[in-house]
């Protein structure tokens, strides 16, 4: 990897763009899908031209306990009780030059979703009716262009795309609700920024920035804006002889209600869907291997440091993301 020595310039950019995202989000609402996560971070920042890539990507979570606020709280507060989701993504990647570039990612679900449909939000249930159900679905398709013309080096970059509403998201005999479903129904716009820079021959830093905004409504419900931050740093200083860079990486998820769904009439101050919407922390290290010149594999495990979520949500102990990339 080759990065500039100077910084300020870099910074700039990002900071500014970041500065309007969290302006924005304030009065936006958020997504409570929470898979985004997973694409944020080093593996997506260039770090120099490559024509074309092939990424195979895994990720797991299993949301089984159920949180209000900041605290774990009782299951029998939450008519869901658990939301299991494996997601296989491939996504493929092309640099016209060393300004522009766009990614296509492909992802397919497996979910296991397992309900009270006696329950009620917020109340214990006297009789409750416990059911699953398994989903198996290509998810919601995202294209997304980048420019990185900034520096030569490409260590700058904006990002520019649109979510596209390729998964399902209601079906007969669904006990998914809509924030639940594999698919969100809405075309969403994505927008986002980078950079990344050395401290020194042997310590290197990274950070990112994404928001994705639903450009509409669909069938009475508006999933909300979802904006993740992603920072860290990598050590170079084993790779000579061992061809493996470690990396800690810091994740930051800022969510809000969603409008309408099945928690439609839990309104609190207007805010549409009461259990949804949350601010998470994540601590999340990792490891990158290089295999030859042109194999590059990556391994995170996301820990959750703070939650705060809105009414009694599903959370996840840990998440976890391996990809595997081709470069031709």
């Amino acid at each position: 990897m080759f990065y500039p020595t100077s910084r300020h310039a870099h910074l700039a950019l990002p900071v500014a763009l970041l500065f309007l995202v969290l302006t924005e989000v304030r009065s936006l609402q958020a997504c409570a899908c929470g898979c985004q996560i997973f694409d944020m971070g080093m593996v997506d920042i260039p770090t120099t031209y490559n024509p074309d890539r092939l990424t195979l990507q895994y990720s797991f979570m299993n949301q089984d306990a159920n949180q209000s606020g900041s605290s774990l709280t009782s299951p029998a507060l939450n008519p869901n009780k658990q939301n299991e989701t494996s997601f296989y993504t491939v996504d493929l990647a092309h640099e016209f030059n060393n300004s522009w570039g766009v990614t296509l990612d492909v992802p397919y679900l497996q979910r296991h979703f397992t309900t009270d449909n006696n329950g009620t939000p917020n109340l214990p249930d006297p009789s409750p009716d416990i059911q699953s159900q398994t989903v198996n679905t290509v998810g919601d398709i995202r294209l997304m262009g980048m420019y990185t013309g900034f520096s030569e080096d490409m260590a700058i970059g904006l990002e520019f795309g649109v979510k596209l509403p390729t998964a399902p998201f209601g079906g007969p005999n669904w006990i998914l609700d809509r924030d639940t479903a594999p698919g969100t129904g809405t075309t969403d716009l994505l927008i986002g920024a980078f950079d990344r820079g050395r401290f020194s021959a042997d310590w290197g830093w990274y950070g990112q920035t994404l928001l994705e905004a639903p450009l509409y409504s669909r069938d009475g419900y508006e999933p909300a804006n979802n904006l993740d931050i992603a920072g860290g740093f990598h050590f170079d200083g084993i790779k000579r002889w061992t061809h493996l860079t470690p990396i800690l990486q810091a994740n930051v998820t800022i969510r809000g209600h969603d409008s309408g769904g099945d928690d439609s009439l839990d309104v609190v101050d207007g805010n549409g869907n009461y259990n949804s919407g949350y601010e998470n922390f994540y601590l999340t290290p990792g490891l990158e291997a290089d295999f030859w010149s042109n194999i590059q594999a990556t391994a995170f495990v996301y820990l959750p440091v703070s939650r705060n979520v809105n009414g009694d949500q599903l959370v996840a102990s840990w998440l976890a993301n391996a990809e595997v990339s081709y470069l031709f």
